[in-house]
């Protein structure tokens, strides 16, 4: 039985087998393409079961089943703010005049600027793209729902008003799998800038006996849950373009210029040039 691209994945994610594990394992799956179709098919059939069975195992265990509550909870969350923007009641903007040199990161960082952005609806990415940008801090000098939830005291519950602090202190980046513990579910993310590391649930990700990628994602830990949230592309350590991305951030890494490297990555994973485009300036 072979698992659906359209369906939900069988790790858990609540992703599209197609955004999800059917991604993290392309390097696999190259290597089985000079094997005939009757193995390949084995091979799927038996990758099925197996994940389907250690699903089974892992979701009886305790810290798997916090990640799960934390996942619905971030869920609902979600939905909320989506509502929020779709009911026309949060604007996007973009201080182009002053950040308080108190608030920096830096002593003098690049801000970014929005001139011009298209994300494609019909696409899981482009609509994760879009909602990222909206919902997350995606520079310093622009506001967010999740900032506007909370200095308008959208919730009353302690735990959500935990987890929108979670959320706002989120990390967006790119980042390189180091370890999987596959029995427990766990992978061991390492930013590629900063070389900070995340150990993250991930039942699909830890499962991955071939971590030859790198993933650009956003890591949210909650109440000692840390997981992967929206945004997930998946580059091969190969790829000429990724090697050239990562030489030229790091010769002058600078964090306030996520966006810039967002709006890189989305561009080029989502096969449109420009789709995104940014300006970045120098406060003084």
């Amino acid at each position: 039985m072979k698992q659906g691209r359209n369906e939900a994945c069988l790790c858990g994610s609540g992703k599209k087998y197609k955004r999800c594990c059917s991604l993290k394992n392309q390097s696999v799956s190259s290597e089985n393409k000079a094997n005939p179709q009757e193995e390949r098919d084995r091979d799927e059939s038996w990758f099925w079961v197996m994940n389907n069975l250690r699903k089974l195992t892992l979701n009886r265990k305790p810290h798997i089943k916090e990640y799960y509550k934390t996942k619905k909870l971030h869920g609902e969350i979600l939905a909320s703010m989506m509502k929020h923007y779709d009911d026309g009641k949060f604007e996007q903007k973009f201080d182009h005049d002053e950040q308080p040199q108190q608030k920096r990161a830096s002593p003098d960082p690049a801000v970014v600027y929005i001139v011009e952005s298209s994300f494609d609806f019909e696409t899981d990415i482009g609509a994760e793209g879009f909602y990222d940008v909206l919902i997350y801090k995606s520079a310093p000098n622009a506001n967010c729902i999740t900032e506007e939830f909370i200095k308008s005291n959208r919730y009353r519950k302690p735990e959500k008003i935990e987890f929108l602090r979670s959320m706002l202190n989120s990390r967006l980046g790119l980042f390189e799998v180091a370890e999987t513990d596959f029995s427990e579910g766990f992978a061991l993310l390492k930013e590629v800038f900063t070389g900070v590391e995340y150990k993250i649930t991930d039942i699909g990700l830890s499962g991955n006996q071939n971590a030859d990628f790198y993933i650009y994602t956003r890591v949210i830990t909650y109440r000692g849950v840390s997981f992967c949230a929206g945004l997930n592309f998946i580059f091969s350590k190969s790829d000429e373009f990724i090697k050239n991305h990562i030489r030229y951030h790091k010769k002058d890494y600078n964090p306030d210029s996520e966006f810039l490297r967002f709006s890189q990555l989305y561009n080029q994973y989502s096969n449109f040039p420009d789709k995104i485009r940014v300006v970045t300036n120098k406060l003084k």
